[in-house]
């Protein structure tokens, strides 16, 4: 299947005038390992969608699922590291974020028996260098907690998403795109998302836009909340309505930050190859004139500097 999406030409935004259908995806990520997550498992499961799910191996919030519990999660979904203990990251040296990032990398590895190559920062909270050692620790990419995103990321370290499955209001969407300086998701809030609150209609319309422009339409909850709220019966509609939509390809989070990867470097050599001919066209260009004496009487070409 990931064979078939690099053949498509994501673009980070889409295309605006164009007759060729743009790859659009449906990505799900659930966050911090909770036993509930074993009911949406299910319900992923009885709809055929992909999702991520981000355990850490500790939570001194709320307990989380049981090394056996992840093995059988592992199975079916994408499982990514959290970090050890759920620790906002920013608030740490550098050698202890190492030791966060890191160590649950090889814990799941460990436990799993298979590579981690998502990671997700601890209440969406990162920076440049945090970017860095979640690549050098060898993830594939890094989910943040920015808001309103339908795009592919442009970097795979930093990407958002498009919906909370949270009532947020509008003075708080607002409040967190300025802090983040999220301004695409700002403008994505208010054009596509019609500053809804209700979370299930949100990422409605975020379906409705992908489906018809292409891009990625990424749910990410928490399913205590879900269960908090006793909104398992809108998480059902929600699932059931991403999966009827068949131009839409499930993806998990994996796949998308290898997508993006491969695409960026494909999109850099192509930059790459383009000045290269556009030099070495150049250079075509001032020896023809130096051989036709445009500027005076030919006198051969020097690549040495005149004394």
């Amino acid at each position: 299947m990931l064979d078939q999406m690099l053949s498509f030409t994501p673009e980070c935004e889409p295309a605006q005038e164009t007759t060729i259908r743009m790859p659009a995806f449906v990505a799900v990520s659930v966050d911090d390992g909770h036993s509930s997550d074993l009911m949406t498992a299910d319900l992923l499961s009885k709809f055929g969608l992909k999702a991520t799910f981000y355990v850490p191996r500790q939570n001194p919030e709320r307990p989380v699922v049981e090394p056996l519990q992840m093995r059988e999660l592992s199975t079916a979904f994408d499982v990514g590291g959290h970090t050890l203990s759920h620790t906002p990251l920013p608030d740490l040296r550098e050698d202890g974020a190492w030791n966060e990032i890191r160590g649950c990398k090889d814990w799941l590895e460990d436990l799993l028996g298979r590579p981690a190559t998502s990671f997700c920062y601890p209440q969406g909270k990162h920076n440049r260098q945090l970017r860095n050692l979640v690549a050098k620790a060898g993830f594939v990419g890094a989910r943040t907690c920015q808001f309103n995103l339908n795009f592919f990321p442009r970097d795979p370290f930093q990407a958002g998403v498009s919906t909370h499955a949270f009532p947020h209001s509008v003075a708080v969407q607002v409040r967190h795109a300025l802090l983040q300086r999220n301004f695409r998701g700002l403008h994505g809030f208010v054009t596509i998302n019609l500053m809804t609150a209700d979370w299930e209609t949100h990422f409605r319309r975020v379906l409705d836009y992908v489906e018809i422009n292409g891009g990625v339409a990424h749910l990410y909850l928490h399913s205590w909340e879900i269960q908090q709220r006793n909104e398992w019966d809108k998480l059902t509609r929600v699932f059931r309505d991403a999966a009827r939509r068949k131009q839409i390809v499930p993806i998990t989070n994996g796949e998308l930050f290898s997508l993006a990867t491969a695409k960026r470097k494909s999109l850099d050599d192509a930059t790459l190859v383009n000045a290269s001919f556009d030099s070495s066209r150049a250079f075509d260009g001032t020896l023809s004139k130096s051989r036709t004496g445009e500027n005076g009487p030919a006198t051969g070409l020097s690549l040495n500097s005149p004394d």
